[in-house]
């Protein structure tokens, strides 16, 4: 579907939505969670990396930040690498940067990826208040296409604030395809911007136990998908297990590799 700028500002300007409220519910406790990690899980003091094996045991999944405006995140490569030996499924987020072009952040965010783009969405965050030139719905619009068009076959994701939502793109029903993750540190369900239906994700604290998952910093962002553990497992493919046998032939060990 091609989407037309002027025909959505005008929808903007025109549409003037209420909220859409979750009605309270109990299941929360029971929904798959898993955390979001960045450099900031990482202590550039220390040798040891973030414990993904570690994480592994208490989640299957994690979102890692692949970088900001066109730079990457220092341990990007590392966590990534780490967390799909780990057997978690991944996906990453990239924060956008309204200082830096649309088009350079999306070419640099598949620059990144291309190789191992991971199991779960792309996720583009929203949330910048740097007040640069590139700021605002049109140029994210301008971003996801641009990603898509280098990668369209991978999915994409909306990371944002509901007010932040309001305040900057409220009623461009153009973002309404994608899942929504919604960062909301309320215990009562989040609010969700009028496009969407429903929440995908929901990002309800930063104060998760950073110990406990295996980072170097105190905290950890924590994340409720809206569903199952097995609803998330059925959502994405499985990514590659590796198991390693190592035999011994006289006196040489050879270690043997089986990926599957």
């Amino acid at each position: 579907m091609i989407y037309n700028c002027h025909n959505l500002m005008s929808e903007q300007s025109a549409y003037q939505p209420k909220p859409i409220i979750q009605p309270q519910r109990t299941q929360f406790l029971t929904n798959f969670k898993l955390p979001d990690v960045s450099f900031w899980q990482d202590d550039p003091t220390t040798p040891q990396p973030i414990n993904f094996q570690q994480m592994s045991s208490l989640t299957r999944g994690v979102i890692i930040r692949a970088g900001q405006g066109t730079y990457e995140d220092r341990v990007f490569k590392t966590s990534w690498k780490n967390a799909k030996q780990a057997g978690l499924i991944r996906g990453a987020y990239w924060f956008y940067d309204s200082r830096v072009n649309p088009k350079r952040q999306a070419e640099k965010y598949v620059e990144i990826l291309k190789d191992d783009p991971g199991e779960m969405e792309m996720w583009c965050d929203y949330e910048d208040r740097y007040g640069g030139p590139y700021g605002g719905w049109r140029n994210w619009f301008d971003f996801m296409e641009r990603i898509k068009a280098l990668m369209p076959e991978k999915k994409l994701g909306v990371y944002t604030g509901y007010y932040y939502w309001l305040e900057f793109a409220a009623g461009v029903s153009y973002f309404a395809q994608y899942p929504l993750w919604i960062a909301w540190y309320n215990p009562t369900p989040p609010l969700v911007p009028p496009i969407w239906q429903d929440w995908d994700y929901w990002q309800f604290t930063d104060n998760g136990d950073g110990t406990l998952y295996g980072v170097e910093s105190l905290n950890i962002d924590l994340n409720y998908f809206n569903g199952s553990e097995a609803e998330f497992l059925a959502r994405y493919p499985a990514p590659p297990s590796q198991a390693t046998l190592i035999a011994k032939f006289g006196d040489t060990l050879v270690e043997y590799r089986r990926v599957s």
